[in-house]
């Protein structure tokens, strides 16, 4: 079992940049690790983001992801990767808008039984999270197989663009509706969030 924390201590969240580093530019490569000598993952988008840490029993980081809300400076996703539709940038970029990136799971955690777990309170605590700012809908730049994973545990992600290359990886362009989220996981939602 795992548990979720919600992170504003700068301790911890400099714990989690660590983490990033180890699983996005050691462990996957998605990002070159001569970019970030101090071995600390971040970016611009962090400033307006909530950070989500999850711990196995002896309190040791597993999982990460981030809720990237009420940016000034847009979105991962538009940012980087072309939509099918051109102007769904303008129509889709308002307050009411997130995106959830940056989850990553340590491999040896990333058994179907462990990563759904994860997922699920990826999707308590984040969707909870929306639906109280009034959030109602989330971006995500997700790989193939992670896409029909997500679908599998009911993250009802939409694709929204052609993969492309995006971080050294291929990646579309990808939407979720938070009603649809919480739709979809009601038994979930009466569980206690972070």
């Amino acid at each position: 079992m795992f548990k979720c924390i919600e992170a504003k201590d700068p301790e911890l969240i400099k714990e989690i940049y660590k983490f990033r580093y180890q699983i996005a530019c050691e462990e996957e490569g998605i990002f070159d690790k001569n970019n970030y000598p101090d071995e600390y993952e971040s970016d611009e988008y962090d400033k307006y983001s909530l950070q989500y840490v999850f711990l196995n029993k002896k309190n040791t980081i597993v999982a990460c992801v981030r809720l990237i809300y009420n940016s000034k400076i847009g979105y991962p996703t538009l940012n980087n990767l072309k939509l099918f539709n051109r102007k769904e940038n303008s129509v889709l970029l308002h307050s009411r808008t997130a995106e959830l990136s940056r989850i990553f799971i340590k491999k040896e955690y990333r058994s179907i039984k462990n990563t759904r777990q994860i997922i699920d309170l990826i999707k308590i605590n984040t969707g909870k999270r929306m639906e109280e700012m009034n959030i109602v809908y989330s971006y995500g730049a997700l790989e193939r197989s992670f896409f029909r994973l997500l679908q599998i545990f009911k993250m009802p992600y939409r694709q929204i663009g052609p993969f492309q290359m995006y971080g050294r990886k291929m990646r579309a362009p990808c939407i979720m509706y938070t009603d649809e989220l919480i739709e979809l996981n009601k038994e979930l939602f009466i569980e206690k969030v972070c």
